[in-house]
Parts: structure tokens; C-alpha cells; sequence
């Protein structure tokens, strides 16, 4: 049974014009608000996928919709971001690493026993955690990057990576007990 195409929803074969008529804005006005190029195309990504879902909600304004979604997506990935600095930095200081501000050169000791207790402790997550830590930490790769070449969804890259952070949370802090 084939299902027909909803005629509220945007055609998918019509995201090409969408993209062209504000794929270039949009991804400019990303890029302004979260300072990554890389980053910004992962999030336009994110907005493209929302359009093709939900943008029929849109109805008169397609492009200010875009703009807010792009907004709320900027602002979902700073916090999240900053919820990961966080957890890492609240690891390193439970673990007796502590972070060394800009004032501070850190010695080689110290940075050498840090790098080798996240190594050891990548080492204690699942396989398919470490691939993604890995690749996001040691190949810089964006997770749109990674998501691509694993073949997965991004957001499972995401939630991967989310809950290797919690994970290496836990492991350095046991290392330093």
C-alpha cells in the first residue's frame, strides 16, 4: 500500500528552492550567532530536516519560521555545548585534574596525566562511544561529519557522544579515588 504525499506538507522535491531561496541567509545568520562555519552547517541541516517536517506550519512566512527554528536550534547547541564544558570540566576537578585558566601555563606533567586518563578512561566506554569521541575529539569532525560516515542519524551521534561525556565523567572520577 503506497501512502500519497500529504498535501499540507512542504514536497520534499521542493526543498532544493527553499534551500536556494534561503539555505545561503540562513546558514550566514547561523554561522554569525554560533561563530563555526562547520557547526553552522550542521544546524542548517537541522532546520532544512524541521522544514520538511513541520514547516507546512509556517503557512504565510516560511522564511521567518526558518529563522526562529535556526534561532531556537542556535540556542539548543550553545546550551548543550556549554552543558558539556561543564560535566568535563566538573570531571577533571572531582578527579584532582584541575583546569589550568589562561593565566596558568599548564607544566607537561600535569598536561601529560590529563591526556592519559582520558585516554585510559575512552578506553572503558562502549565501542561504538569511543568511535564517536574519537572522531569529534581527535579527527575534529563535525558530528554531521561523522554521523554521514558512520551511517547513522545525526541525533543518535549526538546522544552517543552526550552520554560518552557522562560516562568519562564517571570513569575520572573513579581513576582519582
Amino acid at each position: 500500500m503506497s501512502s500519497l504525499p500529504d498535501p499540507q506538507r512542504i514536497d520534499p522535491n521542493k526543498i532544493e528552492s527553499v534551500y536556494a531561496d534561503f539555505g545561503h541567509e540562513l546558514r550566514s545568520y547561523i554561522a554569525a550567532i554560533l561563530k563555526d562555519r562547520e557547526l553552522a552547517d550542521e544546524v542548517l541541516q537541522v532546520v532544512l530536516r524541521k522544514t520538511l517536517e513541520v514547516g507546512h506550519t509556517a503557512h504565510s512566512n516560511l522564511r521567518g519560521w526558518m529563522f526562529r527554528v535556526a534561532l531556537q536550534e542556535c540556542q539548543l547547541h550553545k546550551r548543550e555545548s556549554q552543558r558539556e564544558r561543564t560535566i568535563l570540566q566538573k570531571a577533571f576537578w572531582k578527579t584532582g585534574f584541575r583546569t589550568v585558566s589562561d593565566d596558568q601555563p599548564a607544566t607537561s606533567t600535569v598536561r601529560d596525566e590529563v591526556v592519559a586518563a582520558v585516554r585510559q578512561a575512552i578506553e572503558t566506554l562502549p565501542v561504538e562511544q569511543q568511535t564517536i569521541v574519537r572522531m569529534r575529539i581527535y579527527e575534529e569532525k563535525t558530528f554531521a561529519m561523522i554521523a554521514e560516515e558512520l551511517r547513522i542519524p545525526l541525533g543518535t551521534a549526538l546522544t552517543r557522544m552526550r552520554t560518552a561525556i557522562l560516562k568519562l565523567e564517571a570513569v575520572l572520577q573513579q581513576h582519582a579515588e
